[in-house]
């Protein structure tokens, strides 16, 4: 795909899936992969646009999947199926007389199954942070990590790292294991004034499978939920959702391993999906061993450690409840 008159037929395409698709959410030229909303996605939810970006298109393969409901509403397979699914009759005339044959690969097993083999990996410029506190070079991490009241053991304890160049130039990188201690999942989040879009740029893996560093869960004791990777570090023993919703890979593995408390600890701005999650939690097995917490207004936990420290979040933690029945 590196001719002109082949390199103009991509652009059309492109601006074929925009027509059909709206506004793109990442585009990785390198990588011939442009995410957008996936029409299912936000129809399930009434909006027009989700914001999630979970429809990804490979424009040298010539193949989409929607990593959330690819397997359950068959939101895959090859461009033309998307066409025929989402566009009109026009646009689906245009893109059938681009006429481009897309490449060959081993990422592509079948006709309607876009399912990448290759390994998930670290970002290859990633460079863990741990022993290079006196490092200039990485001055600027360990002034962000520091400021949001991250400490140097955390630092050892999540392999938390950081990326001086390429896709994820300046970015603090946060790794996710799984109980066999294989890579499952990574979060980056840009620290540099100089990016201006995607504040946080995630692995391409389907977020929805995935337990965060499930190596690190002791199912002994409480076991909290908490919305995001930040919100993660500090707070004891936790799995981040990368949302407000509970997915049924952690609902599972939390109801049938957790052994003492579950306690809930969303954003303030997500208490409704909080209780929508007790809910779904508080029952059988677990019937009152669920707990929710609301910090205050304006803190997310990462915020409140950052504010008032490690302690002050533990007195706050120690206040969740059960809701009134």
């Amino acid at each position: 795909m590196h001719n002109h008159f082949l390199q103009e037929k991509i652009d059309k395409l492109i601006e074929l899936l925009e027509d059909t698709l709206g506004e793109p959410s990442k585009h990785y030229e390198s990588k011939a992969q442009i995410s957008f909303d996936c029409p299912i996605c936000s129809d399930m939810k009434g909006v027009d646009y989700d914001g999630k970006g979970n429809l990804e298109v490979n424009y040298e393969l010539g193949v989409f999947k929607c990593w959330s409901c690819g397997e359950t509403d068959e939101t895959k397979g090859f461009l033309y199926k998307l066409f025929r699914d989402f566009a009109d009759k026009e646009t689906l005339k245009k893109f059938v007389s681009l006429n481009i044959n897309f490449s060959e690969s081993e990422y592509y097993t079948d006709a309607e199954e876009y399912v990448p083999k290759e390994k998930l990996r670290l970002p290859a410029e990633y460079i863990c942070l741990s022993g290079k506190q006196n490092m200039r070079v990485f001055k600027n991490a360990f002034l962000y990590l520091y400021n949001r009241g991250i400490t140097d053991q955390d630092i050892d304890k999540y392999k938390l790292g950081y990326c001086l160049e390429g896709l994820y130039q300046y970015r603090i990188v946060i790794p996710s294991y799984d109980a066999n201690d294989e890579l499952n999942y990574f979060v980056t989040r840009a620290i540099s004034s100089k990016i201006k879009k995607f504040k946080y740029m995630n692995a391409q893996a389907d977020k929805t499978a995935v337990v965060f560093n499930e190596k690190l869960i002791d199912w002994t004791k409480p076991v909290f939920l908490v919305e995001g990777a930040f919100d993660h570090i500090p707070t004891p023993n936790s799995i981040p959702l990368l949302g407000k919703k509970l997915y049924d890979k952690i609902y599972s593995l939390v109801y049938s391993k957790a052994q003492s408390y579950v306690i809930i600890a969303l954003d303030p701005d997500a208490w409704e999906d909080a209780k929508k999650i007790y809910n779904k939690l508080d029952g059988g097995k677990l019937y009152k061993k669920v707990l929710i917490n609301k910090p205050p207004d304006g803190f997310d936990l990462s915020l409140y450690n950052q504010k008032y420290g490690r302690e002050n979040l533990r007195q706050l933690l120690i206040k969740s409840s059960r809701l009134k029945e």
